[in-house]
């Protein structure tokens, strides 16, 4: 079957979490715009281009209409929905409000140890030389600490949703934080973030949650103009 109308960066994915590689896959070349609006995701033909069975691309294209990305639409299956600066907007917006949520209802609730230890990570991070592999070890422990908040919300269901949209925003730095350096723009943002909850400032703590996404928002959607009018 050929694949000549899919995006050549495909690659073969290594086994593990089949679904969720090609979630990240799939997402990566939305965002880089590979795939024009109404364009059909045919899953026989991305299966075959990820070396994968067609179950995980079939679950992948259900996670993706979730979070608004793909449309199943009656006699077509999915095919892309309009990606561009204003869905960044939203993603960041929504994000934001579930960050905030999370940080707020996580205030108090997490093990000082687990905050001393990521601190300590943060900061030695930031004295390291910025090599090849530094954004990345510095978007590891972005998450972490992101995960970290999520899980003593209180909230099955917002942890959740922070979880079906950090899989939308890991795609995003992954595309567009490491050529933009907001990894390096958000050490501050994280080690404030976690000051104010080793003090248990709730307040602070929220206030510098929201100031952090609404930065990386703005580095984002500044990029994501940039890599627009470039193409």
């Amino acid at each position: 079957m050929s694949t000549s109308n899919l995006p050549g960066s495909f690659s073969l994915v290594p086994r593990g979490n089949i679904r969720e590689v090609v979630v990240q896959r799939i997402l990566a070349a939305v965002i880089r715009g590979d795939f024009p609006v109404g364009h059909r995701m045919v899953i026989q033909n991305l299966a075959e281009q990820f070396g994968v069975s067609a179950t995980p691309v079939r679950e992948a294209l259900v996670e993706l209409a979730s979070i608004g990305i793909v449309e199943n639409l009656p006699n077509r299956g999915a095919v892309m929905r309009e990606f561009g600066v204003t869905q960044i907007r939203e993603i960041y917006q929504l994000r934001r409000i579930l960050e905030v949520e999370a940080v707020r209802n996580a205030c108090g609730q997490i093990d000082p140890q687990q905050l001393s230890t990521l601190a300590s990570e943060f900061t030695t991070i930031a004295e390291e030389p910025r090599d090849v592999n530094w954004s990345q070890k510095a978007m590891a422990l972005d998450i972490r600490l992101h995960t970290l908040i999520a899980a003593h919300s209180g909230s099955m269901r917002l942890q959740d949703e922070l979880r079906r949209y950090n899989t939308l925003v890991q795609a995003i730095r992954e595309v567009v934080d490491n050529e933009s350096q907001a990894q390096e723009i958000a050490l501050s943002d994280h080690t404030a973030i976690i000051s104010a909850l080793q003090s248990n400032d709730c307040e602070k703590a929220d206030a510098e949650m929201e100031q952090h996404i609404r930065k990386t928002a703005e580095v984002v959607e500044k990029h994501m103009q940039e890599r627009i009018l470039n193409k």
